[in-house]
């Protein structure tokens, strides 16, 4: 079975037990789209791949999800980006569907990076699309984040890269 049909099959299963129909139907199509998006490969990481990645699944506030992964792995540099191909340190997922396999360091462990990616899109459908972009900052503020400052970091990353000129 390809892994774009097990991604799906295990999805809508994981949806019919906690969530019920109607839930299902909207995580297959964003699932279905996004990995149509976005090829899943192994190819080596960079910034402008990454960058790139963002553009091509369309992501409402681009610029603060690049803000994100700048942030959480100290620009590409972190343990857990290098080791776990996590791009924004997420956690094992256990309400929503995702990509990971694993974890380590307390943290999901991916494939590759563009997986990481995918699942920070699932998390994105899951739990804060169609918001504003300060209702996205409320909402990591008040549930994404451990750092009491991570908000701040966020916005001086943006102002101080000038990413929304990226996208």
């Amino acid at each position: 079975m390809p892994i774009r049909s097990l991604l799906i099959t295990i999805t809508i299963g994981f949806f019919v037990l906690f969530f019920g129909l109607n839930a299902i139907v909207k995580t297959e199509v964003v699932v279905e789209e996004k990995l149509k998006q976005v090829q899943v490969c192994n190819e080596p990481f960079s910034e402008e791949a990454l960058i790139e990645a963002i553009k091509q699944m369309k992501f409402e506030h681009p610029h603060i999800v690049l803000a994100q992964a700048k942030v959480e792995t100290g620009h590409f540099q972190s343990r857990i980006f290098l080791e776990n191909n996590n791009l924004f340190g997420m956690k094992m997922a256990w309400r929503r569907p995702t990509l990971a396999i694993s974890t380590h360091r307390g943290h999901a462990v991916y494939r590759n990076w563009r997986e990481s990616l995918i699942d920070y899109a699932l998390y994105s459908a899951y739990y804060v699309q169609e918001k504003e972009e300060e209702e996205f900052y409320e909402h990591l503020e008040d549930n994404y984040a451990e750092d009491p400052i991570y908000i701040t970091k966020l916005k001086s990353v943006v102002e101080r890269e000038d990413l929304q000129i990226l996208f």
